[in-house]
């Protein structure tokens, strides 16, 4: 599909990363843009996501729409890869938009022990605790139009990156 970028979100261990990654591999050209990376490029003054008043996701949105753009003048697919709500993409969606440029939004879910037993099972200093529950919680409360999630318990992540990549669902 060209001329589409993909967001992928979710809570902490839920799987974003593997499965940004492989939708990526079924591309001839594409890009990974890691949203955490993008943040996480301030060194001084920085504060958590959750805590930031605006300033920084402001500057996060700037910067993943250049790449963006630089990314889409060389016909190059963009995934990204964060956790980002709904109500968070109106910047991009509408830079796309002036560009004609589908855009996909979806929101990957998983139960509270999947997403317990996949964070268990990173390395120690990358395990996120009790936050991937939380910010399940913080998604399922959100009202997240349903065609938008994408429970990720029993299917593997090729199944995964290709029910994306297939399903108009996930168009905004």
């Amino acid at each position: 599909m060209g001329n589409c970028v993909y967001i992928i979100s979710g809570p902490p261990a839920v799987g974003k990363s593997s499965v940004s990654n492989e939708l990526a591999y079924t591309y001839d050209k594409s890009a990974v843009i890691e949203g955490d990376m993008i943040y996480l490029m301030i060194r001084s003054g920085l504060v958590a996501p959750w805590e930031d008043k605006g300033y920084y996701m402001d500057l996060l949105w700037d910067n993943i729409i250049s790449i963006t753009d630089n990314l889409i003048k060389r016909d190059i697919t963009v995934i990204i890869e964060y956790v980002i709500f709904k109500e968070q993409i109106k910047k991009i969606e509408s830079f796309l938009k002036a560009r004609q440029i589908k855009l996909k939004y979806c929101v990957l879910l998983a139960e509270e022990q999947t997403l317990k037993e996949r964070d268990l099972s990173r390395k120690e200093i990358e395990r996120t605790g009790d936050l991937s529950i939380r910010s399940r919680e913080e998604f399922l409360s959100k009202n997240i139009s349903s065609d938008k999630l994408l429970y990720t318990d029993n299917l593997d992540i090729k199944e995964i990156a290709n029910i994306i990549k297939s399903s108009d669902r996930f168009f905004v």
